[in-house]
């Protein structure tokens, strides 16, 4: 009697994310905690430096996918398969703009009206945000941007926007003396929304170095709650935490 192994074959699922970025691999914790809680038999495939470097056999012969939705070329690349994929990454203000394939989406709106309560819980009333030009290529961080503008539309006093400079070895003089600039034009206790907990620790260095006091004078809070970024500020950084885990 022949054994049939599609029955007894374990689900293989790949996890395409890049864990260079903080969120991703708050998303792989949170998967890998699901995994052992339930006690599920699902086989998962990753790749050993836990980074996507194009579909391979491994991937394209497994049951389903679940991948980082924020790349878009790898987005572009799973529309175009047979399998099961389940996208993960930011929430969009247009429902248009949502993949084809079953999505889970981060709340943008949400995390920026989270950081904007924090800070109206301390007494703030005037705010900012400092975020990432278009040419960076991240869609989240506009879609950031926009929930702010929203969000601050009706308040007293405009929400002001600085999307400051992709940042580099290169650029990284140019970007913080910008930065400086922005920081000194901004009114006396205004609260910043930083896009990233990355971009805060931008905003504390560059306070720390031309004498603005934190948060005497300006109040910051970031987003991701990434806690290696956090260890490399000597300003203790608030951060808006995102939902990566049930």
């Amino acid at each position: 009697m022949k054994n049939n192994d599609a029955c007894t074959r374990h689900a293989r699922i790949s996890l395409l994310f890049n864990a260079n970025k903080a969120y991703d691999r708050q998303i792989i914790e949170g998967i890998g905690e699901y995994f052992y809680a339930s006690q599920c038999d699902w086989d998962i495939y990753i790749e050993e430096d836990f980074s996507v470097h194009h579909l391979n056999e491994n991937i394209l012969s497994g049951s389903g996918i679940i991948a980082d939705f924020d790349d878009s070329q790898l987005a572009a690349q799973l529309g175009q398969i047979a399998l099961p994929v389940v996208g993960v990454g930011g929430s969009y203000s247009n429902r248009e703009d949502y993949p084809g394939v079953s999505y889970v989406a981060t709340d943008n709106e949400a995390l920026v009206a989270a950081a904007l309560n924090h800070l109206t819980e301390k007494g703030i009333e005037r705010f900012a945000f400092f975020g990432l030009p278009a040419s960076a290529g991240k869609r989240w961080a506009q879609e950031r941007a926009s929930a702010f503008r929203r969000l601050t539309r009706d308040m007293p006093w405009p929400g002001l926007l600085y999307e400051g400079m992709v940042t580099d070895s290169n650029s990284w003089e140019i970007a913080q003396q910008k930065l400086a600039e922005w920081l000194h034009s901004l009114p006396a206790h205004t609260g910043i929304v930083a896009v990233t907990d990355a971009r805060a620790r931008h905003i504390l260095q560059t306070c720390e170095h031309i004498g603005i006091a934190v948060p005497e004078s300006l109040c910051v809070i970031g987003i991701d709650n990434e806690e290696l970024t956090r260890y490399l500020s000597r300003i203790s950084l608030s951060s808006v935490v995102q939902g990566t885990r049930r």
